[in-house]
């Protein structure tokens, strides 16, 4: 368990979900606007928490790449109307920054999904059985195991796909 320096359970913020357009966190991803000093509650109760928080205060940004809502920044604070516009100022720059890491690392492993499936089945490809393999008789030969592999062939196939369609 991690406790912050305000006393603060982290527990109290994991895996914490707000739906889209409820609490503040809902309303900033919906106006795409620094909403500054909310009372944390709103979060929590939007997420179905019926956790009493000792947070009073939150600044949270939107994060924007390419006019397209990548996703949020919450910051609390035990202490009430504790954000200021220096504050705000701050956060709205780092959130400028964090968007476009954020969308590049969803791109990216986007693109290394897309990689290792086929398009059209969405079953892993080749590539993804190489890799999966080498790990597997990695995994083997440092434990002593034994790997299994079988390929099948389906003869014919080519005529029913020509007929019913890829698909």
């Amino acid at each position: 368990r991690c406790r912050f320096a305000t006393g603060v359970d982290a527990d109290e913020l994991r895996d914490l979900t707000v739906p889209g357009g409820q609490g503040a966190a809902g309303t900033v991803a919906r106006l795409r606007r620094t909403v500054v000093n909310a009372h944390p509650s709103t979060d929590f109760a939007a997420a179905g928490s019926a956790h009493v928080t000792a947070l009073q205060s939150s600044l949270i940004s939107p994060l924007v790449f390419n006019d397209r809502l990548v996703g949020i920044l919450a910051v609390y604070h035990v202490a009430r109307s504790f954000y200021g516009d220096a504050h705000r100022r701050l956060l709205e720059r780092v959130c400028e920054q964090a968007a476009a890491v954020v969308h590049n690392s969803a791109l990216f492993e986007q693109t290394r999904e897309d990689s290792w499936t086929d398009p059209m089945t969405g079953l892993p490809n080749t590539r993804y059985m190489f890799l999966h393999l080498s790990r597997e008789l990695a995994r083997a030969g440092r434990g002593d195991g034994e790997v299994t592999f079988m390929v099948l062939d389906l003869d014919g196939f080519k005529d029913i796909n020509d007929t019913h369609g890829h698909r």
